[in-house]
């Protein structure tokens, strides 16, 4: 009996104080989910919601999708660097931005799906972002998993790609018990005891609290957006030190394969599609020519330039921002334009002055 007290004391009771804590104060918004509903009830009735940057943004926008009161003539997929692009940038239509923070192609798939559903049928344009790291194979976002069953629904009826090359729901559970048990996020919560960012339902925008708008963009604090340069310049460096996301030195061709399986299927739907590829800060884009361990990001722009003489599609952007004249003030760390940056991109003028059968770069 001692010696199972012990073993209680030593092992349980930890794990116990750890989950409990790190569930009940949960700063990332990474475990509970019970403010998804209110949350996506306001923004689907023309309601503003402030609060902390990270949420469960999978099955907030699959919510806040089921309830929208109108259908999208131009919706947005993509990741946090298209979540500034905004309903102002199409007069006259009605819009959703469906991006979400660290977007795959299985995302893309689960929204289309969940829109199509909603309002059976597509929108007339789609703009996809086409972060490079989605083409190679050290991306290992799992969250897309919350919305499998939208995404196998697009993927079985579009090609014959098995659901077999993808992980089960099974996986994402884990990472949630993993995230529960989490050490790292255990000293994270008790750091956050006392004082987490609430997610609050406004009429108006905050300037200094991270939005969500009822079209689905995202607004940021403006000491992000508005940092000092030399911040922004630090950031930029620490960023190609602190992912590895973009370590692939050619596409995948089971990503490029979904990809192009999307692309196919919207196309087959009468989609007029606008493909965006995000450009690097500067100094990130350095760092990052001057490695042969990120060779293959250096890549996508030639392959999607190639797909899009396959499938007539706009394309738009580049990985080079000099290629775009851009310059380290028009970013607020080393992948996210400001939205003053990002717009002429994206604006519908330049959507609208689309020709067809030709592929279109700045």
């Amino acid at each position: 009996m001692k010696l199972f007290l012990r073993i209680l004391s030593v092992l349980i009771l930890p794990l116990l104080l750890t989950g409990s804590v790190n569930y009940l104060i949960d700063p990332d918004y990474t475990l509970r989910k019970d403010y998804i509903p209110e949350a996506a009830s306001a923004l689907a009735n023309g309601k503003l919601l402030s609060g902390p940057i990270n949420a469960n943004g999978r099955l907030l926008k699959r919510e806040w999708i089921k309830q929208l009161e109108h259908h999208p003539e131009v919706l947005v997929l993509g990741s946090s660097r298209t979540m500034g692009v905004t309903q102002d940038l199409f007069a006259g239509k009605s819009f959703f931005n469906a991006s979400v923070s660290n977007c795959t192609f299985q995302d893309m798939y689960a929204f289309a799906d969940l829109v199509e559903k909603k309002q059976n049928g597509f929108p007339d344009e789609i703009i996809v972002c086409c972060d490079q790291w989605l083409f190679g194979n050290s991306f290992r976002e799992k969250r897309w998993l919350y919305n499998r069953k939208n995404f196998l629904r697009i993927l079985q009826k579009s090609g014959k790609i098995s659901p077999g090359n993808f992980p089960k729901k099974w996986e994402l559970q884990k990472e949630w018990i993993k995230e529960l048990f989490s050490v790292r996020y255990f000293l994270r919560s008790l750091k956050q005891f006392g004082k987490p960012e609430k997610f609050e339902i406004r009429d108006t925008v905050h300037p200094e609290k991270s939005m969500l708008l009822p079209d689905g963009s995202r607004l940021l604090p403006l000491q992000i957006t508005e940092a000092d340069p030399d911040e922004v310049n630090e950031k930029a460096k620490a960023y190609f030190y602190s992912s590895g996301d973009e370590m692939f030195t050619q596409p995948d061709p089971l990503q490029c394969l979904l990809f192009e399986n999307l692309i196919s299927y919207l196309q087959k739907k009468d989609c007029k599609l606008t493909l965006f590829i995000p450009p690097y800060h500067p100094l990130t884009w350095q760092l990052l020519h001057q490695s042969e361990k990120h060779a293959g990001i250096f890549n996508v722009d030639n392959y999607l330039q190639n797909l899009a003489e396959k499938y007539t599609f706009r394309l738009v952007g580049a990985t080079n921002p000099s290629a775009l004249k851009l310059t380290s003030s028009d970013f607020y760390d080393g992948v996210h334009l400001k939205k003053e940056a990002l717009s002429p991109f994206i604006h519908s003028d330049s959507l609208t002055q689309r020709k067809p059968n030709r592929k279109v770069l700045p």
